[in-house]
């Protein structure tokens, strides 16, 4: 990117279209911005820049809603989110839980634990 007004306009122009995307569906900032930031810019700085911007987009809207998260519901999901390695030095660092509980179960037992949670009728 040399910096010229086209292509600063067009840069703005796309991180505005896909803010509002990601603000009224909740997703797709980065499906947005690199359809025409790839034109203007390399790989590397499109998808610098889409991390970047995607954590502001995202961070700004749990911000705004802040009041609104009950943490008793969401438990399970942060929960679900933690790491576990076998690291000593760093045991916070490493693959979700449940991706660890899916390389260790049978595959017959993982598929009945899944149907059995969505078919939970209290959710």
């Amino acid at each position: 990117m040399d910096g010229t007004i086209l292509e600063l306009t067009l840069f703005l122009l796309a991180a505005f279209a896909g803010a509002l995307v990601a603000g009224l569906s909740g997703f797709a900032f980065g499906f947005v911005v690199s359809a025409i930031w790839l034109h203007i810019l390399t790989p590397l700085q499109t998808a610098t820049l889409i991390i970047a911007f995607g954590l502001m987009v995202q961070g700004y809207s749990v911000w705004k809603l802040r009041d609104a998260l009950d943490w008793r519901k969401l438990w399970p999901f942060v929960l679900g989110g933690v790491g576990r390695s076998s690291r000593r030095r760093h045991p916070h660092l490493g693959e979700p839980c449940p991706c660890a509980l899916g390389h260790r179960c049978a595959p017959g037992a993982l598929l009945s634990l899944c149907v059995a949670a969505a078919c939970n009728p209290k959710g």
